[in-house]
């Protein structure tokens, strides 16, 4: 469909303007998918033969997506910003306007030199890299990206503007038509976000509501904070556990906020975990202070956890506690359990990286040679949250076009939009991480695989997963491209415990807290908690 600007109305310009920037955006892609295709079939005479070179070139294509990108944003500023006031009065006063441009351009400028940054470090990695190592790398990486775009339907980057379109004719025609209003008001208002936040934003994060299940801080030491959630007064559990049951320590991550375990009521774990009789913590590391260069990950498991269950034990007077950890919150978890066996009667690991990615995009970016972990935290002193969040972006980008298509066509689809919005603010409110606790967690972790051999030493003392003896649950994801089997695979005697279950879920890294297609994956985890410690 081709949107008309005939009458010059500010809606339709809007319309035209981003119906552009997504073209724009689908075509650059698939010239890079083309890249990588070439690149592919012709391995032996590129990539194989002169990986250095090859590494050269395509960051030299980086710098020039770049800066395409930075020229496409300010075209969506200046014309969100000239057209945006006629058909949003009241929404945002006169004088926020006139800020907005030198807001969104300071914010996206700096964001393009971080990422600029990272990028010369990894040519300059990739120049002293072993050729032939680099040159398996590229390959994993086109393979992947092909196997992607196989994967895909054709339509996968066709927009459908035309309800959108079809709701401003009947708006600006005076129709009192509910429903179109809604899907203009919501057009507008994530137009707002995104000229207010960044071009990843759809959501307003103070408008936007989630984590519901209510809770109490209970403990609190700097800035780690200990919550015990419960069912709101009055509910009951459907299924009481055991007498006995050892209370629940989660353990989220370290880049995102936790309530992606606590979205909305019906697509909460926590709020399962709940109704299914557990009592239940979670323990919160809050914001990075800038430059902050003295939290090292040693912190997080002591005092950190060990301050978390030393509460949880004297609140409660169980001995033992129960750990769930998700992502990084796993490596955590499984690294306080290898320090203080003792204390954990179960343990739950889900989509954890236990080591570096054999292959792919993942593998890439997180490999030594060409990922400069020192130059970013000496530079910054911590690992800048959407530093994070744009490289998982430029990493895949197809997956911000397939949003942006989903966004468009169900504005007016309110089942589909009452979950939108939350996780579109979970992912994007991102948090700085500790520069010293990502150094050595890329280096235990990624570089130099220590983590999974059991040489992690926590405050000097050695913290070997072959001393964890309570039962084991750790669950991968098919669809998981950011930790793949086998790299969230629990080796065979990784772990010293009789009682080790493997459980491979149909779903993709986040998908699992959210997709009710995955629902009964939370009832297996909330019964191997239910079966209580070891005996």
């Amino acid at each position: 469909m081709t949107v008309s600007d005939d009458q010059g109305n500010p809606s339709q310009k809007l319309i035209s303007l981003w119906t552009e920037a997504a073209r724009g955006y689908t075509d650059a892609m698939q010239s890079f998918w083309e890249q990588a295709a070439q690149a592919q079939r012709q391995q032996a005479d590129q990539a194989s033969a002169d990986p250095q070179e090859y590494s050269r070139q395509l960051a030299e294509q980086w710098q020039a997506g770049l800066a395409q990108l930075s020229t496409m944003q300010a075209g969506f500023v200046e014309g969100l910003l000239k057209d945006l006031p006629e058909v949003a009065a009241g929404r945002v006063d006169a004088q926020t306007f006139s800020q907005l441009r030198r807001v969104a351009e300071t914010r996206w400028e700096e964001e393009l030199r971080r990422l600029s940054e990272v990028s010369v470090g990894a040519t300059d990695g990739a120049q002293q890299a072993d050729p032939t190592h680099l040159a398996h790398l590229w390959e994993e990486m086109c393979a992947e990206y092909l196997r992607d775009l196989e994967a895909m339907p054709d339509d996968v980057f066709v927009v459908d503007l035309q309800p959108l379109s079809d709701a401003w004719a009947k708006v600006l025609a005076g129709s009192e038509d509910a429903g179109a209003r809604k899907v203009v008001d919501r057009f507008l208002d994530s137009m707002v976000v995104k000229a207010q936040r960044g071009g990843e934003y759809y959501a307003d994060p103070e408008a936007t509501a989630v984590g519901q299940t209510p809770r109490e801080l209970v403990h609190e030491e700097g800035r780690f904070q200990l919550f015990r959630y419960h069912l709101p007064e009055g509910v009951e559990p459907t299924s009481p556990a055991p007498e006995g049951t050892p209370p629940v320590l989660i353990v989220y991550s370290v880049i995102n906020k936790p309530y992606i375990l606590d979205l909305l009521p019906g697509y909460s774990f926590l709020e399962h975990l709940l109704d299914q009789g557990h009592d239940v913590y979670l323990v919160e590391w809050g914001e990075a202070v800038p430059g902050d260069r003295e939290t090292t990950l040693d912190q997080y498991i002591d005092p950190g956890i060990r301050g978390c269950v030393a509460a949880i034990q004297e609140r409660t007077g169980a001995e033992q506690v129960s750990l769930f950890g998700h992502c990084i919150g796993g490596n955590l978890a499984l690294l306080y359990a290898a320090r203080y066996p003792e204390d954990v009667a179960r343990l739950i690991t889900l989509t954890v990286p236990m080591t570096s990615a054999s292959g792919g995009v993942v593998a890439l970016w997180t490999d030594e040679a060409l990922f400069p972990v020192d130059a970013v935290v000496d530079t910054y002193g911590l690992m800048p949250a959407k530093l994070i969040r744009y490289t998982f972006m430029a990493i895949k980008p197809y997956y911000e076009v397939m949003k942006w298509k989903m966004f468009l066509e169900n504005l007016g689809n309110d089942q589909v939009m009452a979950l939108f919005y939350p996780v579109d603010r979970w992912a994007n409110e991102n948090v700085d991480i500790p520069g010293e606790f990502f150094r050595k967690f890329v280096r235990e972790v990624f570089h130099e695989d220590r983590f999974r051999e059991g040489k992690t030493r926590i405050h000097g003392e050695i913290a070997d997963p072959k001393d964890i003896t309570c039962p084991v649950m750790n669950l991968t994801a098919t669809k998981d491209w950011i930790v793949p089997s086998p790299s969230g695979d629990l080796p065979e005697g990784m772990v010293g415990s009789e009682d080790v279950r493997h459980v491979e879920i149909d779903g993709a890294h986040v998908g699992i807290m959210v997709d009710p297609r995955t629902r009964p994956i939370w009832t297996t985890m909330s019964d191997f908690l239910r079966e209580g410690p070891a005996e």
